[in-house]
């Protein structure tokens, strides 16, 4: 049964199509590739970048309609993070974790909770930290947060974090799980992340500091993961849309995956460009079996790498759109007779997506060792600054094929947890 109010506003551009913004997204392609030096040195993008993206309506492209958003489905969300990280990788994971997390909101809290988070004249965003590095304890007002959550990538423009802790005292509560929704002016920002990074280094992944900020009490709630059987979410029910019944250990990884595609994408580009300016050492020879002058793409060897890199990225990118439709007829599922998640679905979904990181990494190692060290090996190149930022995303636990595939197997056989 769907459960709604009279509570909602309008979108800035309601006839705002999915179409239009993954146009707007390539468009921005020229001004992200100028600007990668200046966010690798920045560790985040720029202001002016920060109010594109808002007026492109990329922060409300997974919000509710009901609370002025756009509602797009999921492959949409992931054409404009992986168009954007053609432009930028960094950027790209920066706005991609805080503009997808609109969905944990509307899928968990209350009305209340969003209609004052999704406020009309606030581009929500925020990331989250599934770790619970701090405590809450309740307080005259709500909830009182103190911690420090690292890792949270696209903080720097976000409005809100979303941070999971233990209840602290010794109360009937104490040591439960709880995930909190903080404003901006309860935390902090650390500047602990663009000097220690190997890659990502634009991603915006810092810290956040919270010290005795006090939130009412409809900003913290129970820790809502896993589902498990229950896929009937509070964001189902006031919003109508199986989206926000999404299982968040499938949506998140997708978040990763629509930077590192679109990276690959970014790298395949770069080689082109390498192939067709670059001359070959020594020449190539000529009809007569003299020697001439020719660039790489005029060589056979580059010609075949080439070949083969392509035809990754592109597979690469049609595996991920493929699921990205699918996770969209699984949340359809899984909300039509109380069927709920089941584990094995999930890791199956995880372990067939990871797929399409797999072939972006083989594409981007093919062109990143036969680039020469002229370009792959020297700092500052941007094939260099591709070969860093999909290895860092590699390191994701959303990237660990080994872990997925033990949780499928686990659940495919109906095995007890490992020891």
């Amino acid at each position: 049964m769907t459960v709604t109010t009279d509570i909602g506003f309008v979108a800035p551009e309601p006839g705002l199509t999915r179409e239009e913004l993954v146009r707007r997204a390539r468009a921005l392609r020229p001004r992200l590739l100028a600007d990668q030096d200046t966010v690798e040195t920045d560790g985040r993008h720029s202001p002016e970048m920060h109010q594109a993206f808002a007026e492109s309506g990329f922060y409300r492209m997974l919000r509710p309609r009901r609370f002025g958003g756009y509602e797009v489905d999921i492959k949409t969300y992931v054409q404009v993070v992986m168009e954007i990280a053609r432009g930028c990788p960094g950027t790209a994971w920066c706005l991609a974790l805080a503009s997808a997390h609109s969905v944990p909101l509307a899928a968990w809290f209350s009305e209340t909770a969003q209609a004052e988070a999704f406020a009309p004249d606030v581009e929500f965003a925020a990331p989250t930290r599934a770790v619970p590095r701090g405590t809450v304890r309740p307080v005259d007002g709500g909830w009182r947060v103190d911690g420090t959550w690292d890792y949270c990538s696209g903080s720097p423009y976000s409005t809100h974090a979303l941070v999971w802790a233990r209840v602290a005292g010794d109360g009937p509560q104490a040591g439960r799980t709880k995930l909190a929704l903080v404003p901006r002016s309860g935390w902090t920002l650390l500047d602990d992340w663009r000097d220690r990074a190997f890659g990502m280094r634009g991603s915006g992944s810092n810290s956040i500091e919270i010290d005795g900020a006090v939130v009412p009490a409809h900003f913290v709630i129970d820790d809502p993961y896993p589902y498990g059987e229950n896929a009937q979410t509070p964001g189902f029910l006031l919003h109508d849309n199986p989206m926000y019944a999404v299982e968040p250990g499938m949506l998140g990884p997708l978040e990763i995956n629509a930077v590192l595609v679109g990276t690959a994408r970014a790298a395949l580009d770069e080689y082109e460009r390498i192939l067709r300016t670059k001359k070959a050492p020594g020449g190539i020879s000529g009809p007569s079996g003299n020697v001439i002058d020719a660039t790489l793409s005029e060589t056979h060897d580059f010609q075949r790498w080439f070949g083969l890199a392509t035809a990754r990225v592109e597979a690469a990118e049609r595996l991920l759109l493929g699921v990205s439709e699918d996770l969209t007829r699984a949340c359809v599922e899984a909300t039509t007779d109380g069927r709920g998640w089941k584990w094995e679905d999930v890791g199956r979904f995880n372990l067939v997506r990871h797929q399409s990181i797999e072939l972006g990494w083989q594409a981007v190692d093919l062109m990143y060792r036969t680039s020469g060290t002229s370009e792959g090996g020297r700092a500052g190149s941007r094939l260099n600054r591709y070969y860093r930022d999909y290895s860092m995303g590699r390191t994701n636990i959303f990237a660990d094929e080994e872990k997925f595939g033990e949780d499928y197997g686990r659940a495919h056989f109906a095995a007890p947890p490992a020891r």
